[in-house]
């Protein structure tokens, strides 16, 4: 079962990939953030790593992520390792990332309890359409319980630094869907970001006999350095 779209699909929460360039410029992203929806809820953090440049520019990187999460039949510790590239076209900018992703579920499902280990990938793209509206997109996969992610983000910035925008997108794996909607205020400066986003999500879950309906929650904090 997907924590709340999070167990092991974290680094599609955890940046949007971003057409802009702070500075100073920096190789390293480190973040960190919480979900919550009903009874279930999750804790991450993770980094991102530019070997061979700023993590700003194109080029090569390296991700890893670490996180716990409760929910209806369980807890699970999770935690990724991807390598990936990061491009620039014009105002649009592309990440993509291949690894390995491993849980360890303490869960009441046969399928979904103790350790796994499985592949990986992500896909994440920004597009400034203009200058003051922009368009992100996260999806992932993961072959460990057939974990799914994805959300799309449309942004209008107020001022450079302040966004505010609506969210929708859906999450799950062996035996739960996750769909949500909300918006969001997102808030930047030269070396990092804020975001906080609310609104309604609809959990279907096999094995239980309703759905599970209500509002959730999201926060995460990032920097680079």
């Amino acid at each position: 079962m997907a924590v709340f779209g999070l167990a092991v699909l974290l680094p599609a929460f955890a940046r949007p990939a971003t057409a802009q360039a702070p500075t100073p410029l920096a190789n390293t992203e480190v973040w960190a953030g919480a979900e919550g929806f009903g009874r279930v809820w999750s804790l991450y953090s993770g980094a991102t790593f530019a070997p061979f440049g700023p993590v700003q520019q194109d080029g090569f990187r390296v991700r890893g992520i670490t996180g716990y999460g409760d929910y209806h039949t369980g807890t699970v510790s999770f935690a990724d390792l991807l390598l990936g590239y990061h491009k620039q076209f014009g105002t649009w900018t592309i990440k993509f990332f291949g690894g390995l992703t491993a849980a360890s579920h303490d869960a009441t499902s046969a399928e979904l309890d103790g350790p796994g280990i499985g592949g990986k990938t992500v896909l994440e793209t920004w597009w400034n359409t203009t200058d003051h509206v922009w368009i992100s997109t996260d999806l992932s996969y993961g072959s460990l319980h057939d974990s799914y992610y994805a959300r799309v983000r449309a942004g209008w910035r107020f001022t450079p630094q302040l966004s505010i925008g609506l969210e929708g997108g859906a999450a799950g794996s062996l035996d739960t869907d996750i769909a949500r909607g909300g918006g969001f205020l997102r808030y930047e400066w030269a070396s990092g970001e804020l975001s906080v986003s609310g609104g309604f999500a609809r959990e279907g879950f096999d094995g239980l006999p309703d759905d599970s309906s209500g509002a959730y929650g999201t926060i995460s904090v990032l920097t680079r350095f």
